[in-house]
């Protein structure tokens, strides 16, 4: 037809078309290329000024290609799973996928719409923003990369319910609208909370995808290592978190990840000196003994073979056997090992994390007997100084040193200072109070220093500059048997949750609605806001009233009943009939009745202040939550490890000028567990 000479060659034309058409429908922000650089594009430099010819030829070219018949078909893709969740082709969406669509919205309904999906294995379900996550208890195979791929920049209609969409969405949100996003994951315990926040991580590390794998490989790892040191076994949950996280992964403005910061509230340090029946101290105790023993490393460690150390036994008398015999456990410390390889611990770091660990089992074992003389019958001493001597070298401190510390206290008056001897049982209180500090230190230790070894590289980008999504993954919702201080404060932290979502899911709406003058009916919802101020609000809120009683030394568990009895008059507390040291809340998931026993130990958790040796054992400052302060530090040469290093006979702390944390709190000598909580 003798086209004109400003036409390309139909072939070069269609090929140079496809490639500017593929270079505009890359997903991956980082390589797509800008809008300057698409105009750069051979195909629309050879184009430019030549629209009207190029329609036109280009309607006669379909037109031809209809006439032969050589229209290409497109070809839908099928991923094959071994279960009934069906992702193929347009109709993937379900009215159901949403409870929002149901004509009735009522109790019944919606746990009969879940029931339904549950048992094809559908977990996931949507109300509106929300995403609903049913634990399967199983393994599912819906979290491949396959699964990564369909949910990856799409519309939420486009496949069914899934966890990879949500994590999805927050990325979208974030690098379309340059602003920061929040996951708040939500449910009692064994829910299936820690698992969603793992593949949450997995999605948009997949999402983020940038050139530094060993970056990716390590942000993976967070987990596993955090929670080896923060989750146990309880009565109700085989891998149970004891304790708050909140993790931010850190993105480039084009939305490729480049850092990761940990943050850890509140961790369950009870847990170190005593377990309830049927439950287990922290899993890493567990994973280091099956470890060293399968190295035959325990004599080097200071740790028997036979009979377990008293802060892991129980009453099964099987601990041991397990430790022995249990592959699991083994497999789990080679995983850790792991783990701190691929962050980038070093040898002599993880050397010194074994040595406080096994240093904490030894201490438990530390046993006293009263010493009766002619002046004094409160006076305490160590009988069989094995236990002393282990937990003294492993931790590089004097036998005497120690032993005086645990047995004697200081007492400062009118400038003269006097030293005080422990009873047994004040000497076990020491010891136990240590052992609970030095494992919260070292807690926050290896998340300061997660921190340190994740955060961005400011050749890259500066952290400022980038953007985060934070993944909220705290403590469930919990009612044992038996529910003491460590459950009342994780039903507070789940209240407050409560209302966050209440405030966001009704309040703010309806404040949008009647803003923009919009007709809608309000809709009616419970606001535990006045539960929320029952414990929190100051001076007589129970946390306040919790604070004073722990201020007087002739106060007990049972006046502090009273006292919440006395100032509580509301429908939320009560106190039951015929048990003296039980109250009663009645919180936004149901009636829980708490144990008061212990409440006042349990939130004075006091170490001596006066004692030399344990101020040197705990040094670096603690923040307003009761984290230890991350060092903005100005390290030397000499100092480049954080914890302090484990040296003959004398611990060294490093050598650093430390600036004041922003966070740190100046009055650390009347600090509680409430008040960090707070």
């Amino acid at each position: 037809r003798n086209p004109p000479p400003t036409l390309l060659h139909p072939e070069k034309w269609c090929r140079g078309f496809n490639h500017f058409i593929s270079q505009c429908l890359i997903k991956d922000f980082e390589k797509r290329p800008s809008v300057t650089h698409l105009l750069e594009h051979p195909f629309i430099k050879q184009v430019h000024g030549k629209d009207m010819s190029l329609q036109k030829q280009l309607a006669e070219l379909i037109q031809e290609q209809q006439q032969q018949g050589s229209i290409a078909k497109t070809r839908h893709e099928r991923i094959h799973t071994r279960r009934p969740y069906h992702v193929d082709g347009a109709d993937k969406y379900s009215l159901d996928d949403d409870l929002v669509n149901l004509e009735v919205l009522d109790e019944d309904t919606i746990i009969h719409q879940l029931q339904k999906r549950y048992a094809d294995l559908q977990i996931y379900t949507y109300v509106g923003d929300i995403l609903i996550a049913l634990n399967p208890f199983q393994n599912l195979s819906i979290y491949s990369p396959q699964f990564s791929k369909l949910y990856h920049g799409v519309k939420r209609s486009s496949n069914p319910p899934h966890i990879f969409a949500s994590a999805d969405a927050a990325y979208q949100s974030m690098v379309t609208f340059s602003k920061d996003q929040c996951i708040i994951i939500s449910g009692e315990s064994g829910a299936g909370k820690t698992e969603s926040a793992h593949l949450i991580v997995q999605h948009l590390t997949f999402l983020g995808k940038a050139n530094n794998r060993a970056l990716r490989e390590k942000i993976l790892q967070v987990n596993p290592l955090v929670e080896a040191f923060g989750n146990a076994c309880t009565a109700i949950n085989d891998n149970s978190s004891r304790f708050g996280k909140y993790l931010e992964m850190m993105f480039t403005p084009t939305g490729a990840v480049m850092g990761a910061k940990i943050s850890e509230y509140l961790l369950e340090k009870s847990r170190v000196i005593k377990q309830a029946v049927g439950e287990k101290n922290f899993h890493i105790f567990y994973y280091i003994y099956a470890g060293l023993y399968h190295q035959k490393k325990l004599s080097e460690y200071r740790l028997p073979d036979k009979k377990p150390p008293r802060y892991i036994d129980n009453e099964t008398g099987r601990v041991m056997h397990d430790i022995v015999t249990k592959d699991s456990y083994g497999r789990q410390f080679e995983a850790i090992q792991h783990c701190f390889r691929i962050i980038g611990f070093t040898d002599e770091e993880v050397y010194s994390v074994y040595r406080i660990l096994t240093g904490i089992l030894n201490t438990g074992n530390i046993e006293f007997a009263a010493i009766s003389s002619q002046h004094q019958t409160d006076k305490s001493e160590v009988p069989n100084p094995e236990a002393l001597d282990n937990a003294a070298a492993l931790l590089s401190i004097g036998s005497e040193e120690l032993q005086e510390a645990l047995t004697s206290h200081c007492v400062v008056t009118r400038g003269e200072t006097i030293i005080r001897t422990n009873t047994v049982d004040k000497a076990a209180d020491v010891r136990d109070a240590m052992s609970k500090a030095l494992y919260g230190r070292l807690f926050s230790w290896i998340v300061n220093r997660i921190n340190t070894l994740l955060q961005p590289d400011k050749n890259i980008c500066n952290a400022e500059n980038g953007m985060n999504v934070g993944i909220l993954d705290i403590f469930g919702f919990e009612n044992f048997a038996r529910n003491s201080f460590e459950q009342l404060c994780i039903n507070i932290a789940n209240e407050q949750i409560q209302f966050y979502f209440n405030q966001h899911i009704f309040a703010l709406e309806q404040m949008e609605y009647q803003s923009e003058g919009i007709d809608a009916t309000t809709v009616e919802y419970d606001d535990n806001r006045p539960l929320l101020d029952m414990f929190l609000q100051k001076p007589m809120g129970l946390l306040s009233l919790l604070d004073e009683e722990s201020r007087f030394p002739q106060a007990t568990d049972l006046t502090l009943v009273d006292k919440f009895e006395d100032n509580l008059r509301c429908k939320y507390f009560w106190r039951p009939k015929g048990a003296e040291l039980s109250f009663g809340i009645q919180h936004y998931a149901g009636k829980v009745l708490y144990d008061a026993s212990a409440f006042l130990e349990k939130n004075r958790d006091t170490l001596p202040a006066e004692n030399k040796l344990l101020q040197q054992l705990f040094s670096s400052p603690l923040t307003k939550t009761g984290n230890l302060a991350q060092a903005r530090a100005r390290v030397t040469a000499a100092s480049r490890s954080l914890p302090p290093q484990l040296s003959a006979g004398r611990i060294k702390v490093d050598t650093m000028e430390v600036m004041r944390h922003p966070e740190e709190t100046t009055n650390m000598k009347r600090q509680t567990m409430a008040s960090y909580f707070r």
